[in-house]
């Protein structure tokens, strides 16, 4: 694993611990989560390192029966003290969660009993200022308690005013109160109404959502008034609240749509850092592009509005901490960089001198195999720095041109000869598909072995027409040694050398022609064994029927020494085919 990346996982699990250190989880979750997610992307760096290396290592084939070696990660020490960073953060996130669940159920809890408390208290009658001291006392416990889960909150409030409504209605307090105070409560509530009638003339949003506000404060905190009134100005009065509200409400709307579409743009930013800190760069000049794009991201990030308070603090947090993750790799890459350009410079000498002492070889095709591998090598190496590069390459490419230019001068010569060949092996496939057989077994089999034989001398044709010509010559002479009924080996000796061509020439043919000679060797060894044992087996049997035992075991002696023979000669054909084509 590289020592870079090691340092940055090092530099990151730094930066966790300090900011797990701080005991108020809620301040730093965001930050620390960020932190995880740059350090993921780091471990998934060291994976598919690790995996390349893995794909290129040569392994033996394994045994019948046994599981093939499969790629397994090998995490660092960053990485084990990263998982128990991550696990720790975990389980105090959890805890943190699970505190404030607990705090808010507790709280769901209060006010339902509170509900319930103001629930007897409307449905019982007693004294004016006992009741009012208990729904003072109430109200006071109300406000005191803290908030409860979200999707509890309409419905929980909701009841709470409507149980304080029918308070005001329900108890003995109307009895107790002067037709006066109801008068009195009903000029003031006339009053809001007035007022709250001129808030569509409102223009300021913030003023209207106030005053609304204040007005409904005031409405209840007013008292009641006559009842064969009261729902005609209630509905009267929030009307008109409800309308300004609801300009209120469509414009935060407005707002937080305005903050959705922030929030999209600027996680669209994140990404597109992110992108750009998984750019594998290969050389300094590389760098300049990659910084210019970032810096270009971070003045279209100041470009984009506010993304609501919690949203807009969390992305600015994750967008600058990969922004610093990238000029701190940035800035750390420049040092390696010219490192590896140190490594290739040495290389391409070393490759441009190899080149120069080939330059002048006549093994055309050991050292153009061995050219071909240097310019692929090359080209994967890299850049050598601008300033040693080209200077390199003219002296390498030199080589390579005097070499190629010379054996195409020689290729040329070739073409032409084996153009003559293909003509001369085209006029045999004829002569052989014309040729009748005299009925004179040995003198026909002489005849096509002299085909055979004028075949192999007529040498190499193109690549291009190889297969045509020698599927056509093979199909005459397999129909004059059927029509022959020749034996089997000495067919098959002759079927063998129509496919010596395609054994000792074109690509991966020394690869072919070793296979093909294993093979024979392999089968040759197995025949002799059993050759021996049918000798041994010969002395063993006695008594009746030996002896018909014995001629069937000299049959198969026989057969099997006939086919050593077959293959003594096919080897033999192949080496001098091997030997031939090495020499051209």
């Amino acid at each position: 694993m590289p020592t870079k990346r090691i340092a940055m996982k090092a530099e990151i699990n730094q930066r966790i611990a300090a900011l797990l250190e701080n005991p108020e989880i809620e301040t730093v979750r965001v930050e620390v989560r960020t932190a995880f997610e740059v350090y993921r992307d780091a471990r998934e760096k060291d994976v598919a390192v690790q995996r390349e290396a893995f794909d290129k290592e040569e392994r033996p084939a394994p045994e019948s029966g046994e599981e093939p070696i499969r790629f397994e990660y090998k995490p660092d020490q960053e990485d084990a003290a990263n998982d128990e960073m991550y696990k720790a953060f975990r389980e105090r996130e959890k805890a943190w969660r699970d505190k404030v669940a607990t705090e808010q159920r507790a709280n769901l809890d209060s006010k339902q009993a509170i509900l319930n408390k103001l629930q007897e208290l409307v449905a019982n009658e007693e004294h004016i200022g006992k009741m009012f001291d208990a729904f003072k006392a109430l109200t006071e416990e109300w406000n005191a308690v803290g908030n409860v889960p979200g999707d509890q909150y309409r419905e929980i409030h909701d009841t709470w005013h409507r149980l304080r409504d029918e308070f005001f209605y329900n108890v003995n307090i109307y009895k107790q109160l002067q037709e006066n105070d109801l008068q009195v409560n009903l000029k003031k509530k006339e009053g809001l109404i007035e007022q709250a009638s001129q808030l569509e003339n409102v223009t300021d949003l913030k003023e209207k959502e106030m005053l609304s506000r204040s007005y409904m404060k005031a409405w209840f905190d007013i008292g009641p008034s006559p009842r064969e009134t009261y729902q005609e100005l209630a509905d009267t009065f929030f009307g008109y609240t409800k309308k300004a509200l609801e300009a209120v409400k469509a414009h935060y709307d407005s707002i937080r749509e305005g903050f959705i579409q922030n929030l999209e743009a600027k996680q669209a930013i994140v990404e597109e850092v992110r992108t750009l800190l998984d750019v594998e760069v290969t050389g300094p000049s590389d760098w300049a592009p990659q910084a210019e794009k970032v810096k270009a991201l971070q003045k279209n990030w100041k470009l984009v509005g506010f993304a609501g308070r919690k949203d807009d603090q969390e992305v600015w947090e994750q967008f600058r901490g990969l922004c610093d993750l990238f000029f701190q790799k940035r800035d750390a890459a420049f040092s390696d960089v010219r490192a590896a350009q140190q490594k290739i410079k040495e290389r391409k000498q070393a490759i441009a001198e190899e080149a120069a002492g080939l330059a002048d070889s006549q093994d055309w095709k050991t050292s153009s195999d061995k050219l071909i591998a240097l310019q692929k090598e090359w080209k994967d190496l890299g850049a050598a720095g601008p300033r040693d590069e080209n200077k390199l390459w003219r002296k390498f490419r030199s080589a390579c041109d005097q070499f190629f230019t010379a054996r195409k001068a020689i290729y040329a010569d070739r073409d032409k000869e084996h153009k003559v060949n293909h003509e001369k092996k085209e006029a045999l496939i004829k002569e052989v598909e014309a040729f009748e057989l005299s009925g004179n077994h040995g003198q026909d089999l002489q005849s096509l072995k002299a085909f055979s034989q004028r075949w192999a001398e007529s040498g190499h044709v193109p690549k291009r027409v190889f297969e045509q010509v020698v599927d056509r010559y093979r199909a005459a002479m397999d129909v004059k040694y059927d029509a022959l009924g020749a034996k089997r080996s000495e067919k098959s000796v002759e079927a063998y050398k129509n496919r010596l061509d395609s054994l000792v020439t074109g690509e991966g043919a020394e690869h072919m022609a070793r296979k093909e000679e294993r093979i024979m060797r392999d089968k040759m060894d197995r025949l002799r064994k059993r050759v021996a044992q049918y000798e041994n087996n010969m002395g063993i049997f006695t008594g009746n029927g030996a002896a018909s035992i014995m001629a069937d075991l000299q049959k198969k002696i026989e057969s099997d020494k006939r086919e050593m023979d077959e293959i003594r000669r096919k080897l033999k054909m192949l080496r001098e085919a091997r030997q031939g084509n090495q020499a051209e």
